[in-house]
C-alpha cells in the first residue's frame, strides 16, 4: 500500500454480502464489472445505491449539457483534482 494513497477495504471476489449482492441486482450491476469508484461503497450498500443513482442522474438525466460535454467536464475536474480515475 502506498503511504500517500488512501486505502479502503472492499468486498469483492466472492466476499460480497447478501445486502451488497441485492443492491447489485437491483441496479443491474454484475459484481465482476463494478468499478473501483463503486467498490469503495461495498461495506455500505446503501451508499453504493445512492452514489450510483446520483451518477446516473448526473450523466444521463435531463440536462442542458450533452453527454460528451458532461464527460469532458468530468475529465477536466478529475485532471484539476489530480485524480487518476
Amino acid at each position: 500500500m502506498d503511504a500517500e494513497r488512501p486505502w479502503i477495504e472492499v468486498l469483492r471476489d466472492g466476499r460480497e454480502t447478501a445486502d451488497l449482492l441485492r443492491v447489485y441486482e437491483a441496479l443491474k450491476i454484475q459484481p465482476q464489472e463494478v468499478d473501483n469508484i463503486l467498490n469503495i461503497h461495498s461495506l455500505n450498500p446503501e451508499s453504493l445505491e445512492s452514489h450510483y443513482r446520483f451518477y446516473r442522474t448526473l450523466m444521463y438525466g435531463h440536462s442542458p449539457l450533452s453527454r460528451p460535454e458532461r464527460e469532458t467536464l468530468a475529465v477536466a475536474v478529475s485532471v484539476r483534482n489530480e485524480c487518476h480515475y
